[in-house]
């Protein structure tokens, strides 16, 4: 093959790295840019990288110091689609942006990486692109918090009725108020539930009201649309995940939980994630 070589020029300021995080995770975070703009050193900021058939050569002209990176070493190169991600491990890595280039260096770029974008790229089961905390998702997982409370004042109400019928209490009119009081609590139950999540959901922090979801074959990760901000939390980390009729619970104590909609994935993406959920002995699929 022909030696081929690009150079490019780039200074690390607030837009780079807004850029780069946007690359990453699909969020434009301006304050998280900012604050990582203004912790970056002042001898880390101008930088120029050599593209040839098989190498990257990056260059620190700040400090005069060079860092060489074979292709077919690095951990992963992923393509966006406004630039090029360089994973010198899991975590770290260097963003290109395709402003870089000129026009006519795209596609010279593109041929000199297509053997290596997206090695070790691990595979998604699924992917909740817009994960959203609203109250009916709060509403949902309250019941299900409250089911035996619910099931307890319902089953209350029933045997009381057919307790007073039995008696064949003489007063009638005394006789209906102890169950009528039982059934409006029952009928009211539910509409103070909503109320309480509506409230919770109103004070609530936003930064985890909507999210990008990811599920691995080991863990889910979710990025927060609001902040540039990630969690990471393996199966085998949860108190416990249980499938339910209609959705998944993903306990992070014995109170607190993600509820994941099963219609938010296909059935080959629940068979599969359910496949891998069994491994663990916190999974309980009912």
């Amino acid at each position: 093959m022909e030696k081929r070589e690009i150079v490019i020029e780039y200074y690390v300021n607030t837009q780079y790295w807004l850029d780069a995080y946007y690359a990453k995770n699909g969020v434009l975070d301006e304050e998280f840019a900012q604050n990582l703009n203004d912790s970056t050193a002042y001898n880390m900021r101008h930088f120029t990288i050599a593209f040839d058939n098989e190498k990257l050569v990056i260059l620190n002209k700040d400090k005069n110091e060079t860092n060489t990176f074979y292709y077919q070493d690095l951990y992963r190169i992923n393509k966006t689609k406004i630039g090029y991600l360089f994973f010198i491990n899991n975590q770290n890595f260097w963003f290109v942006s395709n402003q870089f280039f000129k026009s006519f260096e795209q596609q010279i770029i593109n041929d000199l990486l297509q053997n290596y974008i997206n090695k070790n790229q691990e595979s998604e089961i699924a992917v909740i692109k817009d994960y959203e905390l609203d109250v009916n998702r709060l509403y949902n997982l309250n019941c299900y918090q409250q089911k035996s409370i619910i099931i307890f004042i319902r089953i209350l109400t029933i045997l009381t009725l057919f307790f007073l019928c039995y008696l064949k209490i003489s007063d009638p009119t005394k006789s209906i108020y102890f169950p009528t009081g039982m059934l409006i609590m029952f009928l009211s139950l539910k509409p103070a539930i909503k109320i309480a999540c509506k409230k919770f959901y109103d004070s609530s922090d936003e930064i985890w009201r909507r999210a990008k979801v990811t599920f691995y074959n080991d863990r889910l990760e979710m990025i927060s649309k609001k902040k540039g901000v990630v969690n990471i939390i393996k199966y085998n980390q949860f108190y416990k995940i249980k499938r339910e009729k209609k959705y998944y619970l993903f306990f992070t104590s014995n109170v607190n939980a993600y509820l994941f909609y099963k219609e938010e994935f296909t059935a080959d993406q629940r068979e599969t994630l359910e496949e891998n959920l069994l491994q663990h002995n916190n999974y309980y699929p009912k």
